[in-house]
């Protein structure tokens, strides 16, 4: 699992790394490879970044950005052989 939406999160609520580490209690170093999909989070650690951030789990792994994208997406042309 990604924190797609981790960085743009952290950006949003104004935070710098460092301020959020403090906030979570979690290392800066952690912070920057889970926003670089360096590493895998941990549950309790997504768990903290959302409080933290005053978001969702859903939002950080990108769901939400999913299903928009989703609903954006005009419905695709049926596919029909050409004769």
């Amino acid at each position: 699992m990604k924190l797609r939406g981790l960085r743009q999160a952290r950006q949003r609520s104004g935070l710098s790394i460092s301020q959020l580490a403090d906030l979570t209690g979690l290392r800066r170093d952690t912070i920057t490879h889970l926003e670089h999909g360096k590493e895998e989070p941990q549950t309790y650690a997504v768990r903290r970044l959302a409080t933290a951030l005053n978001t969702t789990t859903a939002d950080l792994v990108g769901v939400a950005v999913l299903e928009s994208a989703e609903r954006d997406t005009p419905p695709a042309t049926p596919y029909v052989a050409a004769s």
